[in-house]
């Protein structure tokens, strides 16, 4: 962990808001247009959804859990990270808007790892999320 996630850990837990450039987002699920504009340059194919799903056990399970139920280990610590296998997604459902919420984080418990993991991973993290989803209606 770098210290930057360090020192934002430490005054999220100790009850500093608006930390460590936290974007603010309503209470409610909401879309973003620029997400929404993105298009996914990488197809979803077996191979981006077994290189997504790698990404994710080192980066992302900790707090959405081996299943992406949002019930990994770290997800006691005071945050509800998503649940990745419900109908309800917060910060909408394109594979732009979940782009734009790994690179650019939402909130103190999930902070952007534009910094961390390169844009083509991300595109392959936002495959292998997608997988874990129930078909969706639209």
């Amino acid at each position: 962990m770098n210290v930057v996630r360090l020192v934002c850990l430490i005054l999220v837990a100790v009850g500093v808001p608006g930390v460590c450039g936290a974007q603010e987002h309503p209470a409610e699920p909401h879309k973003h247009p620029a997400g929404q504009a993105l298009i996914n340059p990488v197809d979803a194919i077996r191979a981006s959804v077994t290189t997504g799903r790698q990404l994710y056990v080192f980066d992302c399970r900790q707090c959405h859990g081996n299943t992406g139920k949002g019930d990994g280990d770290m997800s006691h610590a005071g945050g509800v990270p998503s649940d990745f296998t419900d109908a309800v997604w917060q910060h909408g459902e394109t594979d732009g808007e979940i782009f734009l919420v790994i690179r650019d984080g939402v909130s103190a418990d999930m902070q952007g790892y534009d910094d961390q993991i390169p844009e083509e991973d991300i595109w392959h993290l936002v495959n292998y999320i997608k997988s874990l989803a129930p078909p969706r209606e639209h």
